[in-house]
């Protein structure tokens, strides 16, 4: 039996472990990936502080991962060993109505990496055939893992937010998330895309892939500033990547007429609304985003092709698999130039 090294949760509120496990074997419809780079995300953290439910355990974590496809299942077509790809995170069903409509994150039988089942901090991860996206030589490993979360979530909220050129954009949280959010907001056309977070370091980061202006809330007054900047009449869309009820409320706030806040940060506490006057006088739209579908994979990785989306500042750091723990507790931590981190296999 074929053995691979592994960072499994085996206990909420406990570190990682990493095991020796037998290598999975792929089924009729899917692939064998040889994990090469696999990014930890804030959800890691969920996971592990219980924040945030997994459906087992003892679970291999980690949704954000790329690699080479190592075997094929006897059904697949269009793949082969050796090709790169990036993972689509939800295992789903296919053919329900939200699969062939193209919300196939709302799937009710969808199942996700290093939630509900085995992801990839592990030499190999088996995914559904349709998972995988292929992608060329140009984009290393640990980007292409970004992809999958970091961009396409991001991603998949703009689109939401139907960005019309011209428009301005508001990122609230500029953390792996939204310095790709800035910059997708201008490939959309947004006329001026301001970013928002409490670390300067961040702030300049985001100004140099592409925002025109940055607020710092320790030091500006937030609803002076987006006036300032907008002639008075508040931002068309603002994007909230943190999940507190502050950020969310401020989001709102920003909005000017027919304006749209998207939240994607995760909030279970409840955000005091007046639907009167948040609402109606203004005919704001608030929305949610839930990571993202299928079809948003393709626009993204041709977007990387064409270095219309730079990715070159999105790694922060790379680490060993034996370091795992090292990087949720940098994480946690919120070390100082921290974009990403990613767990990369030679």
């Amino acid at each position: 039996m074929k053995t691979m090294q592994a960072a499994q949760l085996t206990e909420i509120g406990k570190p990682l472990e990493v095991v020796e496990v037998p290598v999975p074997e792929p089924g009729a419809e899917d692939i064998l990936v040889r994990v090469r780079a696999a990014g930890i995300c804030s959800s890691d953290l969920h996971y592990q502080e219980g924040r945030s439910e997994v459906t087992k355990l003892p679970i291999i974590q980690g949704h954000e991962i790329s690699g080479e496809v190592a075997g094929c299942g006897k059904n697949v077509e269009g793949l082969k060993g050796g090709d790169r790809v990036s993972l689509f995170y939800l295992a789903t069903c296919g053919k329900c109505m939200m699969c062939a409509t193209g919300n196939d994150n709302y799937c009710d039988k969808a199942k996700m990496l290093g939630k509900n089942i085995d992801g990839g901090f592990a030499e190999f991860v088996i995914v559904p055939a349709r998972n995988a996206f292929p992608f060329p030589e140009t984009i290393p490993f640990p980007q292409a893992a970004l992809i999958t979360d970091a961009v396409a979530t991001p991603f998949h909220a703009l689109k939401r937010a139907a960005v019309q050129t011209g428009e301005s954009v508001l990122i609230i949280g500029i953390g792996g998330l939204g310095i790709h959010a800035v910059q997708i907001a201008k490939i959309m056309g947004a006329g001026q895309v301001i970013a928002m977070d409490l670390e300067d370091d961040k702030l300049d980061l985001a100004l140099k892939v592409g925002a025109t202006a940055a607020i710092n809330p320790k030091r500006d007054n937030v609803e002076d500033k987006i006036a300032a900047i907008t002639g008075g009449i508040g931002v068309n869309v603002a994007v909230e990547l943190i999940g507190l009820p502050i950020t969310i409320r401020q989001a709102i706030d920003c909005t000017g007429l027919g304006g749209r806040t998207v939240v994607v940060g995760i909030c279970p506490d409840e955000v005091i609304l007046n639907p009167y006057h948040d609402l109606l006088l203004r005919e704001r739209t608030i929305m949610g985003s839930a990571d993202q579908c299928r079809a948003d994979f393709p626009v993204i990785i041709e977007m990387a092709v064409q270095k219309r989306l730079d990715l070159s500042h999105s790694v922060s750091h790379e680490l060993p698999l034996k370091d795992i723990n090292k990087g949720l507790e940098m994480l946690k931590k919120k070390d100082q130039n921290l974009v990403r981190i990613v767990v990369t296999f030679p």
